[in-house]
This record gives structure tokens, sequence and C-alpha cells, in this order.
């Protein structure tokens, strides 16, 4: 019998060696904040929004924030314990949950369970001066699409962009006594906080007089800078343990213009926001003195307006580029050159649908052309591997519009191969796979996740149909994880439950406990008629996008009307800027 390997472990005191940047504050009075990121440390050094918490809170003079992240261990019981101190986690004088992504909400359940805090907020200490635990706090975007299924186990969530929240947000703190006058005063001091005690919550099957939304002066506004004059967003603490080993990271833009129907960042960010050139050449300048890699990441990177001298700066600082996402129809000569200069042998294209029908109803605004000169660009510059992103399940989607998936790859493919004999060598294809999940805040938050078994007849057809194709592999997600996550992603209050269940029984059995409930969550529409119709668990929450405007690109969708792109202005074409005109109007 083959012996098991043990678990390898990084020990916190080789990851403190390995990293530039980290913050030590000791001294009487202090805030005691940690940091928590409900994953891997290298998951969360790689988070850019996570780094820029850790760097603001520590500004503050009278804060001192530490960094926690998520155990991956065998062992039973595992200390939870700061990075910077070795401070145990209840220790602290508050918790702050950084996250990103809703897979990580059972992460946040365990580590509380783990180092011994109740996990439902109501059962907790409400006395800071005496015996207490800490504070709750939670924040990133997966808490400002849907905080929701969470919301149990949370005092108090810090909605919207930590520039707007944090100073405000320490400054009450120290004003309060008790962490009961803290959470009953907060939200009328602090816009874009947000205590699941004091709201009645929005669920599933309440009868249609109590599913009402809140009048829109009665939601909690999730905040965003108006402009990005005067921020800079870059890595704080520079680590090689991270998805960018010793890369310096810098984000010039917040959100898309592109306005992709199952995406949240064309929506919860509009309009987007560029940062200013001399801002990001500032950026530069301080990863030239750290590293001779620089990230450019944003959801958009190449719509930034003054990307063509952002790159030919950072070149001529000697620092080698990257970047975190590119779309086909804005790959051109230069872009490309620069990631073969950088020695990048894989490039991504996203084309999430293979016919021109999808395309449309998901508003990819994307040519069959454009993806194929994209492919043959990349590889006539060397760049010989390409990871092709793909959907299957999305709103109004048929079988034929899956087998169209086969022959987009095997069109590729062709041009791929044509390109390729001229260099005399021959990469991979690797297609992605991922069902489509409803994600709040996006015109298909209506919409229902495709049942498993129509799920796995459509993976059939594309593996059925590039079985025999050379050079081309797949990568398809897990079906069960899939619907976790659309769990997390649309529940309401109740999913609080089932997550609490999962700690002692698993995903598995914790969902067959639940089996309506999880089928009404997932698998079935949600209405939007009715004056006003339904409302969803998350409209206790308010983002720039209306719900008129989501409401009319989904019915865009059911047309086969692609949107155009937000023009990055002021503008009357979708009225979000419009923020003077009634709800019902915009």
């Amino acid at each position: 019998m083959k012996k098991r390997r043990k678990p390898s472990r990084v020990r916190p005191d080789h990851l403190k060696v390995q990293e530039q940047g980290a913050i030590v504050k000791r001294g009487y009075g202090l805030i005691k904040v940690a940091l928590v990121y409900p994953n891997t440390y290298k998951a969360g050094m790689s988070s850019l929004g996570f780094q820029t918490v850790y760097r603001l809170a520590n500004q503050i003079p009278e804060v001192a924030c530490e960094r926690v992240f998520f155990p991956h261990t065998r062992e039973k019981n595992p200390q939870i314990k700061s990075l910077e101190t070795g401070l145990p986690l209840d220790q602290f004088d508050m918790i702050l949950f950084s996250i990103s992504f809703e897979n990580d909400f059972l992460h946040l359940a365990q580590l509380l369970r783990a180092t011994g805090i109740p996990l439902r907020s109501a059962d907790r200490s409400s006395d800071r001066n005496h015996i207490h635990h800490p504070l709750v706090a939670a924040g990133g975007v997966a808490c400002f699409l849907n905080p929701e299924p969470i919301a149990p186990f949370v005092d108090l969530f810090l909605l919207g962009e930590a520039e707007c929240l944090l100073s405000g947000f320490f400054d009450h703190f120290r004003s309060t006594d008790t962490r009961k006058d803290f959470l009953d005063t907060v939200e009328s001091k602090l816009p874009g906080a947000y205590v699941p005690a004091q709201h009645l919550p929005i669920c599933y099957g309440d009868t249609p007089e109590s599913t009402g939304a809140p009048p829109l002066k009665n939601r909690i506004q999730v905040q965003y800078l108006e402009d990005l004059t005067g921020i800079s967003t870059t890595t704080a603490v520079m680590t090689s343990d991270t998805a960018f080993k010793d890369v310096f990271l810098i984000e010039t833009l917040k959100g898309c213009p592109h306005g992709c129907r199952f995406c949240t960042a064309g929506f919860i960010y509009r309009p987007p926001r560029v940062y200013p050139l001399d801002t990001l050449k500032a950026a530069l300048d301080e990863a030239a003195q750290k590293t001779d890699r620089a990230g450019i990441v944003s959801s958009a990177v190449l719509d930034h307006p003054d990307i063509g001298q952002i790159c030919q700066y950072g070149k001529d600082k000697g620092l080698t580029l990257s970047f975190s996402s590119l779309r086909a129809d804005k790959l051109d000569d230069h872009i490309i050159s620069i990631l073969s200069d950088a020695g990048v042998k894989t490039a991504t294209i996203a084309p999430e649908a293979g016919s021109p029908r999808m395309r449309r109803v998901i508003s990819k605004k994307l040519t069959r052309e454009q993806i194929l000169n994209a492919a043959k660009s990349l590889v006539d510059k060397g760049i010989m591997n390409l990871k092709l992103y793909f959907m299957i399940g999305l709103p109004f989607e048929t079988r034929e519009d899956v087998r169209a998936i086969v022959d987009l790859t095997l069109d590729i493919k062709s041009v791929f191969l044509e390109a390729s004999r001229e260099r005399k060598k021959i990469g991979t294809i690797t297609l992605s796979i991922n069902p489509f999940i409803p994600k709040p805040a996006t015109p298909f938050q209506w919409t229902a996740m495709m049942a498993e078994k129509e799920l796995k007849a459509r993976l059939d057809i594309i593996r059925q149909g590039l079985k025999k194709t050379p050079n081309v592999s797949l990568n398809l997600e897990s079906l069960r994880q899939a619907r976790i996550h659309a769990l997390l992603s649309l529940g309401d209050r109740k999913a609080a439950d089932l997550i609490e269940t999962a700690l002692d029984l698993g995903w598995t059995r914790a969902m067959k406990t639940q089996k309506a409930y999880c089928e009404t969550v997932i698998h079935t529409e949600k209405t939007i008629q009715g004056d006003p119709p339904p409302a969803l668990p998350w409209d206790i929450l308010a983002h720039r996008v209306s719900d008129g405007f989501l409401r009319r690109e989904l019915e865009r969708a059911r047309r086969e009307k692609p949107s155009a792109s937000c023009p990055m202005k002021s503008c009357t074409d979708c009225r979000i800027c419009r923020r003077d005109l009634p709800e019902q109007d915009r």
C-alpha cells in the first residue's frame, strides 16, 4: 500500500522572509484588525482588492491591520493566527473579511467556528469593555453583489469601494463604547454600511405582499468613487508566492465598458472609470524600483484610452509587462509584441459563445473574423498555445449553439495550424467550458441555471465533437461545484442554514436536506412581471445601475439584440448617469 504523503504547508515565517512591504504596528490603544482572506495565502496575496484594504487600513494611525488566511491543512483544530504577529483571531478587536468569490462563504463559517467565535451574530457578546467577541465585518465584491447567504454570520457589511468606506468606519468605531451602540448608529453615520440584524430579509417563497423591494431611498447605497484622480491601486506587499510571482500589479481601470449580460463588471461599476495617465506612470516608476515585472490589471485592460503610452512607458523603464485580460478585437501588433517579448507562451481568448446568435444574446460584441484573426496574429508572433473560454447553459441557448462551439474551435484550429506550420512548431488549444451561473446585478439575474442533466448532454456534444481533434484539450468545471456556486450567488438568508449544515455534513448531503429550496434558488426562473415585480434577496442594496435598465437589457437579449458599449463618459444612452431621474425612468 502506498504511503500517503503529508500535505505540504508553508510556514508563516517562511512567507514573511519572502515579502517586501509588510507592516507591523505595536503600541497601546491601537485598534487591532484581522484582515481575513478566506482562502489560501497565494490566492489572497494575488488579490489587489485585499492588498488595497491592507494598505489603506494601515495608513490610519490608530489602526494595526494584520493578515489572516484560510489554513489549507488536514489538521483537525488548526490554530488561526495573524501572519504579522501571530495573534490568535479571537484576540483582535475586529475581524474584517475580504471576500472576492462566493465559494469562500463556507470558509468564513469554518474560520469562525475553528476560532471558537459563535457563528451567528446574534449569539455574540455585545460589550466591548468586558469579555467580548471581536466585531465581525465583511466586504469585497462578493458581498456587494449579494451578502444575504452570510448575513446571519456577519455583524456588519461594508459595501462598495474601500477608499469610500474605511476612514469613516474606523472613526465611528473609535467613537462608540459598545458593539450595540456602534451597530445601532453606523448605518446613519456611514453610507454603505449594512447591519443585517436591523433589516427584514427578502426571501424566496414569501407572500407577494411581502416581497416588494424597499424604496430606492431606503436601500443600502453601494459606494463608488466618482473618479480616480489622486487614487492609485497597486501591490502593497511583494511576494513570490502568488499567482503573479514577483509581479507588481497596477490597476488601470475600474469596470468594463462592454456590458456582456452575464458579467457583473460591466454593470456594478458602470460607468467605468480610468486612472489618469500620470498616476499610472508614477505606479510604473514604483514598480521599476522593486522588480522588473509589472502586471497591468482590470476587467478591460486594453480599453484604457492611453494603453499604448502606458505600455511604452513601462518598456522604457525596463519592465516586462503582462496583462490580466485581453479582448480579441483589441489585440493589435503592438500589444501582441509586448506579450511575445515578455515570454508569454499561452494567450487567452474568451468568445464565451460559439454562434453569432448567442454572442448577440449575451452582447459579446466579437465577430468570428476578429476571433480567427486574433488566433492567427498570436501564433504569428510565437505565442503557440491558446486557451479559449466558453459557457454553456446560457439563457435562450439551444443545442445548435453548443455545436457552434465545436465548429468555431475547429475553425480556430485550422487557422492555428496554418500559422504554426510556418514556424514548424504546433502548440495546443485548451477549451475551458463553464456552466452559466446567473449573477445578481446583471440582466440575467432573473434567469435560471440549466438543469444538470441537460448540461451534461451539452458537454457531451463538445466532447464528442472534439474527441478526435489532436492538440485540443478540455477543462470542464465540476457541475456539482457550479450548483454550489449558484446557490451562494443567488441565495437568501435561508442559505446560511445550508452553509452551517455543510460544515457538518458536506455540501452534497446539506443540499439534499433542502432540495425544494435549492431548486427554487438555482433552477427556477424569477419573474419580472408585476408592478413592481417581486423583489430579489439582494434588492436590499442599490447599485448605480437601475432595475429598469437591467429588465430592458434582458428583453433585448430575448430579441437577440446586442447593446452598445458604455462610452465611459456621461451620456444619455442607458441613463445610469442620470441619477436625478426617478428609478423607474432610468
